[in-house]
This record gives C-alpha cells, sequence and structure tokens, in this order.
C-alpha cells in the first residue's frame, strides 16, 4: 500500500469515527443542557399548563433541565417564528396548537414562518374540544334560550378568542345558526375568562383545561361541547351536535415540534421519552382530568396528522367566513 492511499484508508476510517461520535453526541448522550421550551401562549393557558407538565416529565425521563418560555400574541406567530429561526440541535422546542400550524396558514396570507418546511415534527401531546360559555349576567338559562338572546340583540352580542380554534368555534356558530356576534380578540384564554367572569364580554370558547375550575364554581353557565363526544369531567354538557348543530366538529391538539434539520436521533429521543411519558398513569389521569384525550404519535405519524387539520382548516375558515389577514 502507498503512503497515498494509508493516508486515504486513515482519513475514511477517522471520518467514520467522527461520524459514530457526532451520532451518539446527538443521540444517546442527548440533553447535556437545559432544554427551552416555547410555548405560543401565556401562563395559566391549557397550552401552557400541558406543556408544562410535560416538561416535567421530560426533565425526570432525560435528566436535563425543560424550562418553559411564554411567547404569546399574534396567534402564536412570534413564538413560532422564534423556534423556527433557532438552532437545530433539539435544546429549542416549540409545544404548540393548531392555531400555528393549522390555522394560520389559512388565515394569514404572509407567514413569516412555513409549519411544514421550517419545523420536524416530534410528537403529539393531547386533543381537546372548547366549550360554549356565557357570562353570568345574559339573561339566557340554556341553549335554546341563548340563542334567541343572540339572534334579537341589538346590537349583536359580543365573543372573545383566545385562540384560532375558540374563534373559529364562535364563528362556525354564527354562521350554522344564522346571528352575529362582535369579535373581540385576546393573547390567550385567561384574559377573556376574566372579562367572561366580569360580564365584559358575552360569550366565549375556552378549552376545559384552562376554565375547569371556574366551571366547578359555576362562576359562568356553560352550554355546550364542540367535539363529537361529552367530556368526563362535564358529562352532563352535551354537544353542540347533540343540541341539533349540525356538523359541529372543532378539536384543538397540542403537540411538540423541533427547527427543521434538528438532528434525526435527537427528535427520536425526544419522541421516545414523549410516549413513555404519555403511558404513564400519572400522565393519563392529568390529560382526563382536564377534559382532554391523550394524542401519542411517531414523527410522521403527527406530520401526517397535520396535514390533514390544515386540510380541513381551509373549509372551516371558508364555512365560517373568517377573512384572511
Amino acid at each position: 500500500m502507498t503512503k497515498l492511499n494509508a493516508f486515504a484508508v486513515m482519513l475514511a476510517a477517522a471520518m467514520c469515527v467522527g461520524a459514530t461520535t457526532a451520532g451518539r453526541a446527538q443521540g444517546p448522550d442527548f440533553p447535556t443542557r437545559p432544554v427551552t421550551i416555547v410555548v405560543p401562549f401565556p401562563a395559566g393557558s391549557a397550552t401552557d399548563a400541558v406543556a408544562r407538565k410535560v416538561s416535567e416529565g421530560l426533565q425526570r425521563k432525560l435528566g436535563q433541565g425543560f424550562v418553559i418560555e411564554n411567547k404569546a400574541g399574534a396567534d402564536g406567530i412570534i413564538a413560532s417564528r422564534m423556534v423556527a429561526s433557532a438552532t437545530p440541535d433539539g435544546y429549542t422546542l416549540l409545544i404548540t396548537t393548531n392555531t400555528t400550524h393549522s390555522a394560520n396558514p389559512s388565515v394569514y396570507r404572509h407567514l413569516p414562518y412555513d409549519p411544514k418546511k421550517d419545523f420536524a415534527p416530534v410528537g403529539g401531546i393531547i386533543r381537546i374540544p372548547f366549550i360554549l360559555a356565557i357570562r353570568p349576567g345574559l339573561p339566557a338559562k340554556d341553549f335554546a334560550g341563548f340563542v334567541k338572546a343572540a339572534k334579537a340583540a341589538n346590537p349583536s352580542l359580543s365573543y372573545g378568542s383566545g385562540s384560532m380554534g375558540s374563534r373559529a368555534s364562535a364563528e362556525l356558530l354564527k354562521a350554522r345558526l344564522g346571528f352575529d356576534m362582535e369579535h373581540v380578540p385576546y393573547r390567550g384564554s385567561p384574559q377573556a375568562l376574566t372579562d367572561l367572569i366580569g360580564d365584559r364580554i358575552d360569550v366565549f370558547f375556552p378549552d376545559p383545561a384552562s376554565a375547569l375550575g371556574m366551571i366547578q364554581d359555576k362562576r359562568f353557565p356553560v352550554l355546550a361541547v364542540t367535539g363529537p363526544k361529552r367530556v368526563p369531567t362535564l358529562p352532563d354538557t352535551p354537544t353542540l351536535m347533540e343540541l341539533g348543530v349540525p356538523d359541529f366538529n372543532i378539536v384543538a391538539w397540542v403537540a411538540a415540534f423541533a427547527p427543521a434539520a434538528t438532528p434525526r436521533p435527537v427528535i427520536e429521543r425526544l419522541n421516545s421519552a414523549l410516549n413513555e411519558l404519555l403511558r404513564e398513569p400519572e400522565m393519563i389521569a392529568f390529560v382526563n382530568q382536564i377534559g382532554s384525550e391523550i394524542l401519542s404519535t411517531t414523527p410522521a405519524e403527527l406530520g401526517a396528522y397535520v396535514d390533514e387539520d390544515a386540510a380541513r382548516w381551509v373549509k372551516l375558515v371558508e364555512i365560517a367566513k373568517i377573512e384572511k389577514k
């Protein structure tokens, strides 16, 4: 063997060892320092509560800190753009909802991020419906009374939205039943709930997680659920379809994403730890308690699920007549 050939063999061997070492560093040895989880909604929201529960579990399983950073506002655009531009090494993650990845592409003409190209799916976490809640002072004792009041209101009733899902729920209800309501946007559910209790807005569609304690304390009337089935923690609350509203099925999801080009071993390690967490009895009990159900997926399954949901949102935005921004 010539000296040149010998050098080539040594170089190739060194490159293989380097690649193997890098793979180990990105996979089994990940993480070696704290991970930041960015949440596009404020503290007290359902997404925030779920993200904090997940961060505690991942910290326990992977042996490093998982720190929550709330970046609320602009329908999750601020947080999504931040994570999309982060270094793709697994140390910055986004725990978000269908607002940023399914709904926004149908509502915004020019998003500063691409939900498909700028992110690597990590794994699903939960699915959760919304609930139709009205202010305590509204003269309506049940759903029929609410519809009557909404149709007779002059000026029209107002509704708050803390996410794209809560907004779409109100807009679809308007379209299905033929009355108007004025839109009042909020950065998240906590502020909208405060104004609902204070009789400053008439209607809000919160998620059960952010509103359950207030519902149990009877701070405001709850009339219906937006999903296809009743919520276990609210067994006496019917679905809107049960109440005669046709084809009404709006359910949000919460899932984890990393920046695109994050190494595959890192994604797989995060997905494995997340799915282990979602199988734990304590986590299952937590999810049931907040009126949700587990959404455990592989990265590929989450990607396909988001694509299907985005296609549904195209139709939903058209039916609900939500104007593009």
